[in-house]
């Protein structure tokens, strides 16, 4: 009787639980990542860029998509970043990425979310320090890969079957070395691509989605990561860019005096002052000639192409007397763009390449990141693409 009397008392607590409490703990997340500003679109959150949810909750007509790594995260405070020249309600970005997200990443994310884009354009940032021998990590896809993008990359219907296989593959390819990543990629390639796998395989599916969508989503809302980040207006302005290029390079001047490398100052002492002969030839073994990122590339590129995805391809330069100092010299950076640039005409898509600049200073704040004079040129082009008809 007791066991019985138990039994019913956990019942009742389990389905007051059900019925109360997750409701109420669904709305409190909900209302935590639906915002009307734009401090979700500029968030630097892995959770946030694996969710879909997320983002497409903070997608709408103004909202434009810039994929990249690192450089979307650095600096990002600075007046310079596209996070505070396009916070506007009439023209904003959703920026998707951080260190490591890269094509394969990036283009399940574009995939997962082109049904969702009322502008079917999309902005990528192609980063040298991807290119190296090695290509994407393993460990680091697993940090970053999205089963729910992933899912929605291979239920797409304007990706062909010959594409899905190329990207299914690939992905399995990075995930060989994490069985449960392994197991639910291989039932994915078996159900979603083939058209195989039993009942199971598609219940098992449908339970697994579902549970990563929802901790991604409460992992979101613990991390408490969301700022105050209110609008700047609701129109953004014209901006004058040779007048804000002259400005910021009056800042540059002052922001870079305790280094010859044209490093921002804080960055400079807190990260190289003190090692900088420890770190001379300290990369030496990267190469660029050749690397699996380069098809990862071209998958990117097909996929954009199936989706009916117009895109803007953007290389920035280096530091190039940094690179130098590390041994990362001319030509491996050269080999780099001229390998980008033949992918991109190849594939027929509009490009801002501003490689040629590894020399100048101010265009990049540290070693690699856009700066003063980096990020407006590649701004102004931003503009130009995503307001542009066609």
């Amino acid at each position: 009787m007791k066991k019985l009397k138990g039994f019913f008392i956990g019942l009742v607590l389990a389905i007051i639980t059900v019925v109360i409490f997750v409701p109420i703990q669904v709305q409190k997340i909900n209302q935590y990542y639906k915002v009307n500003d734009n401090s979700v679109r500029y968030n630097t959150s892995y959770n946030k860029h694996k969710s879909r949810e997320i983002l497409k909750a903070n997608y709408d007509e103004n909202t434009h998509l810039l994929l990249g790594s690192s450089e979307l995260t650095v600096a990002n405070k600075k007046e310079f970043h596209p996070a505070q020249m396009f916070n506007y309600d009439d023209f904003h970005l959703m920026q998707v990425g951080g260190g490591f997200f890269q094509n394969v990443i990036q283009a399940s994310t574009l995939a997962s979310l082109e049904p969702i884009m009322t502008q079917k354009k999309v902005a990528i940032v192609e980063s040298l320090n991807w290119f190296d021998q090695k290509g994407m990590r393993q460990d680091a896809f697993e940090s970053r890969i999205s089963k729910e993008h992933v899912y929605y990359t291979l239920v797409n219907p304007k990706l062909s079957k010959e594409t899905k296989l190329k990207f299914i593959n690939r992905v399995l390819e990075l995930s060989e070395k994490n069985d449960s990543l392994t197991s639910t990629f291989e039932r994915y390639k078996r159900v979603l691509v083939e058209g195989k796998g039993s009942q199971i395989d598609q219940f098992m599916i449908q339970m697994e989605l579902a549970k990563f969508s929802l901790n991604v989503v409460q992992d979101f809302y613990d991390e408490h990561s969301l700022e105050n980040f209110p609008s700047k207006g609701s129109t953004m302005p014209e901006y004058n860019w040779d007048e804000v290029l002259a400005k910021n390079e009056e800042q540059a001047k002052k922001d870079t005096q305790s280094n010859e490398y044209h490093f921002d100052d804080w960055y400079y002492n807190k990260h190289i002052a003190g090692k900088l002969e420890s770190l001379k030839n300290s990369a030496s073994t990267f190469k660029y000639t050749d690397s699996p990122e380069y098809e990862d590339f071209k998958l990117f590129l097909q996929i954009a192409k199936e989706l009916g995805v117009e895109v803007l391809v953007i290389t920035f330069p280096v530091n190039g007397p940094w690179y130098d100092y590390i041994g990362i010299d001319a030509s491996q950076r050269n080999a780099f763009s001229t390998k980008i640039n033949e992918i991109v005409k190849g594939a027929g898509v509009k490009q801002v390449d501003l490689t040629s600049h590894d020399y100048d200073p101010y265009y990049i704040w540290d070693a690699t990141h856009p700066g003063w004079k980096g990020w407006p040129l590649v701004e102004k082009e931003l503009v130009k693409f995503f307001k542009e008809n066609g």
